[in-house]
């Protein structure tokens, strides 16, 4: 899906006249979705030329003045030099500056609906034989930098056939359950360099997802290939609390009385991590092969993957 974040927002934050201010919510519900906030905020932040906006126009919901990259002092001034009065780092008489008059396509709400079409393609049957390799995914950020590594694993004798590198330049932030918008540019050219016989395995979720699309189901569908997420948090749903707790034993998460994902223990002193499969495989063998490929709390593969991509960022500092 060809949308530029960053561009969508930039295109709104410059519609606010001088001598006015909008909010970062304001931004976000104009983008088509208020979950995108804090996004707003990063956005403003790490955008770099050609792309512009008046960033110092935009403050928080009853005039606080926000963040800014070069100083409030800096954003004091330029609101000032533009008619907008500041007192006790509020904006004076906010209520009448207020612009909340935008003209929006609404990307997320595209960005939504296209998640919803795309959930109707999700397969979570076997097929005849699964893959003997585990292409673990993971990235890393510079600002709108992403640095992706792939880990192709050997399920059976649990030993690294082979590392994929990719860098490239995002157009998306980080918005909470529009994952697979974010991260599908860096890890597409991996998978297409790693080829077709591997489960991919990313750090995120499959239909453990408010709209049963995260990002292993994005992935999945997208590439065509079996896929599972194993995500560190439980973003939506239930852990079954009546079911077996042992070790390396799931325990359902349910979302309206449907399972969408297993809770699972892989190390006796560590935090449990949420499996749920993305596409092209069943919940039992999502689980089954999560539990053959971990050693400690994450699974090699997204283990090995995530040391991988830090090691490429740091080395970018």
């Amino acid at each position: 899906m060809p949308i530029d974040l960053y561009q969508e927002c930039a295109n709104l934050v410059n519609q606010v006249p001088k001598g006015r201010v909008t909010t970062y919510g304001a931004v976000a519900r104009a983008l088509g979705d208020d979950i995108a906030k804090r996004a707003v905020g990063v956005m403003l932040n790490t955008y770099a030329p050609p792309i512009k906006m008046p960033c110092h126009r935009v403050v928080y919901l009853g005039g606080g003045l926000g963040g800014f990259a070069y100083g409030l002092p800096s954003k004091i001034k330029m609101l000032a030099d533009e008619g907008v009065k500041v007192k006790n780092e509020k904006i004076y008489n906010f209520d009448n500056i207020f612009f909340n008059d935008f003209k929006t396509t609404f990307p997320l709400r595209k960005a939504r609906e296209l998640q919803k079409n795309l959930a109707g393609k999700v397969r979570l049957e076997d097929p005849d034989e699964l893959p003997k390799h585990i292409l673990g995914l993971d990235a890393t950020y510079i600002g709108t930098r992403a640095f992706g590594a792939g880990i192709l694993f050997n399920i059976n004798n649990k030993k690294v056939v082979k590392t994929f590198r990719a860098e490239v330049s995002i157009n998306w932030p980080y918005v909470p359950t529009y994952l697979g918008f974010r991260e599908m540019s860096v890890f597409k050219p991996i998978i297409e360099e790693a080829g077709d016989d591997a489960i991919l395995m990313l750090d995120g979720n499959g239909i453990l997802h408010p709209h049963a699309f995260g990002l292993a189901c994005h992935a999945g569908v997208e590439c065509g290939l079996p896929s599972i997420g194993a995500a560190k948090t439980l973003l939506c749903g239930k852990v079954d609390s009546n079911s077996c707790r042992d070790l390396k034993a799931a325990t359902p998460i349910r979302l309206n009385g449907r399972q969408i994902g297993a809770e699972l223990s892989t190390s006796p002193r560590a935090k449990p991590i949420y499996v749920s499969p993305g596409h092209g495989i069943s919940m039992p063998s999502a689980v089954k092969i999560t539990i053959k490929a971990s050693r400690l709390k994450i699974p090699e593969p997204l283990r090995l993957a995530h040391i991988e991509a830090t090691a490429m960022r740091r080395s970018a500092l």
